[in-house]
């Protein structure tokens, strides 16, 4: 009689993978292919910014990352991107790589984005998401929480919200996987997802483990 060595579900499998992805995504960087469709709240709305000058539409994108969805906010205003172009040259990186300033922005999009997701009702309206975008970009160039003073300020409406969202993040908990898409032609971009809890990312490796000694038994 031969002892079975219990196997993996496909299901279990992808589960096991996806959180260790997480685990370990911080510390590496990936060729990414994206796309991006639509505005993700119907539409952008105009800004007035200075340092760097913009005067157009801002607000969260919807699109795909290598086929699966995405949702995501502009980096930086030195680029453009075009709807509808599959771009095949971008990088996929933790955002503690790409900020490599001593003022730890990665930490501040961090804390902002969390409160974001774990404030129901915060930006779900196409207003609130270029507000979003505002409270995204002050942290990018600027070192304060407002968007009326410092460095980076903005004169549309939209700036008093983007204020009151960064001051509410200032202490809230990060609880995000904060991660950039650069592109050499491209505008950079800003997407998230939750770190696994400690007991998630115990049982990912574990699986993984048992995974891999599976593997070799069955060799």
């Amino acid at each position: 009689m031969h002892n079975r060595t219990p196997r993996l579900s496909s299901t279990a499998l992808r589960a096991i993978t996806a959180a260790a992805a997480l685990t370990f995504g911080a510390l590496s960087s990936q060729a990414a292919e994206v796309t991006l469709d639509h505005w993700t709240f119907g539409s952008g709305n105009t800004v007035h910014t200075s340092s760097p000058v913009y005067n157009g539409q801002a607000g969260g994108f919807s699109g795909t990352l290598d086929g699966d969805d995405l949702l995501t906010y502009c980096v930086e205003l030195t680029q453009v991107f075009h709807w509808h172009v599959h771009y095949t040259n971008y990088t996929d990186m933790a955002a503690s790589s790409y900020f490599m300033a001593p003022d730890n922005k990665a930490d501040k999009l961090g804390r902002l984005l969390s409160y974001v997701a774990d404030t129901a009702g915060a930006v779900n309206t196409s207003g609130e998401s270029t507000s979003l975008q505002l409270a995204i970009w002050n942290i990018v160039y600027d070192i304060d929480y407002t968007l009326g003073s410092g460095a980076f300020r903005d004169t549309s409406g939209y700036a008093s919200y983007a204020t009151t969202l960064l001051s509410a993040s200032q202490n809230w908990t990060n609880s995000m996987d904060v991660r950039v898409l650069k592109s050499p032609t491209a505008q950079d971009q800003l997407h998230w997802g939750r770190v696994p809890e400690p007991s998630s990312l115990a049982l990912a490796v574990a699986g993984l483990g048992a995974f891999g000694i599976t593997r070799r038994r069955r060799s």
